[in-house]
């Protein structure tokens, strides 16, 4: 039988999945923090949502023009532009002060158990402990569909 977790847990990632989010598992491996030798990697859930494929022509090649980020919510070293709390994982310094300043809310928006944030060119995820009411997932979803724009 399914402890009351996996049950709330199974009804956030239909939920999810109803909206067109992205569930995956899988490893995770975490930034270096203060006083620790080597990052610690670990199973982690994330939600995700592909970006609009926006491919510019340059001379007939195409080219992705979008950053790589990923930040992590931990007392890590590389903590520049970001906010009280967070770290940076891979990417420091792609960002634009306008564009950290606007992540920075949308921070704010996110339910309390999110961890950590990521955005490549195909896809923005956020990692969770899916501890969270619908309420909370559809910030989760605003928050997503905002770092998928062309915006990061």
């Amino acid at each position: 039988m399914p402890t009351p977790l996996q049950r709330a847990q199974a009804k956030i990632r239909h939920l999810a999945m109803a909206k067109g989010l992205q569930i995956k598992v899988g490893k995770l491996q975490g930034p270096r923090e203060q006083g620790e030798v080597a990052p610690q990697s670990h199973l982690a859930t994330s939600y995700g949502l592909p970006r609009p494929n926006s491919r510019n022509r340059v001379g007939g090649i195409n080219a992705i023009k979008k950053a790589t980020w990923e930040i992590f919510k931990a007392g890590g070293l590389d903590t520049k532009g970001l906010p009280q709390g967070w770290c940076w994982n891979r990417g420091e310094g792609v960002l634009k002060s306008e564009q950290l300043s606007y992540l920075s809310k949308l921070i704010e928006q996110l339910p309390s158990d999110v961890y950590a944030l990521g955005v490549t060119p195909i896809t923005a995820q956020a990692y969770w402990y899916e501890k969270a009411t619908p309420e909370q997932l559809d910030d989760l979803e605003k928050v997503l569909k905002e770092l998928a724009l062309d915006n990061f």
